[in-house]
């Protein structure tokens, strides 16, 4: 019994000392304003720029009308939280190429979209990279509903709707975004994040000690308990 008591501990201890997971919840973008050719930002530690044509630029914290509600459109099992500081990127042109760039390569890229097109008018993003839809519904202010190419779980590259909103994911790595846009309208809008951890952080040197000295205390009561 004591020898599956010291086993039990060690697992436990190297438990707590492992960085812990970020289930379901996205740390979104930090969008700074916008330039004559984009915009930059920030999601958690990774950097990244926007270079394209765009509409206009909201850029976060800066008392900007947020735009994705509902919360149940941008939501999914995968996706807990929507965006909610006023962040956000529109477009309303159609042929020209819209590129995100990263200071490293990301995992789990989440993009959620507002009013991609109208009811007569059916816009399209074309993707560089695969994605999945997680979610999607009528937004809280322009209503409308899925994203005409198919409804949660679609996959492709190739994302359309008539006033649709939601949130796709590309899984990556990705190093560079882009898509292009045909029949472009007034104007649709988006806003991207990382779901989880793309790289898990560096234990703090205190945890490290303690590890250290705890692993090195059971090494020694395991050489007593089974001496001979």
């Amino acid at each position: 019994m004591k020898h599956l008591n010291a086993a039990c501990f060690l697992i436990v201890l190297v438990a707590c000392a492992a960085p812990a997971a970020f289930a379901g919840t996205v740390t979104y973008a930090t969008i700074n304003p916008g330039t004559s050719t984009g915009t930059t930002g920030t999601i958690g530690g990774v950097s990244f720029t926007y270079t394209g044509a765009y509409a206009f630029i909201d850029a976060s914290n800066t008392g900007a009308y947020n735009y994705f509600t509902p919360t149940s459109t941008y939501t999914s099992a995968t996706v807990s939280n929507a965006p909610t500081d006023g962040g956000m990127i529109s477009i309303s042109d159609t042929g020209l190429t819209h590129t995100f760039t990263f200071s490293t390569p990301v995992t789990d890229l989440i993009l959620s979209e507002v009013s991609l097109g109208e009811p007569s008018i059916p816009t399209s993003y074309t993707f560089n990279s695969d994605f999945t839809v997680l979610s999607c519904g009528p937004n809280g202010v322009y209503g409308g509903g899925c994203f005409s190419s198919g409804g949660v779980g679609t996959t492709g590259d190739v994302l359309q709707g008539s006033e649709s909103d939601g949130t796709i994911e590309f899984t990556g790595p990705i190093t560079s975004l882009s898509f292009t846009t045909a029949y472009g309208e007034y104007w649709n809008g988006f806003d991207i994040g990382l779901a989880g951890e793309t790289v898990a952080p560096t234990p703090e040197p205190s945890s490290l000690i303690l590890l250290g000295t705890s692993l090195v205390g059971l090494a020694g009561f395991a050489r007593r308990r089974f001496a001979c």
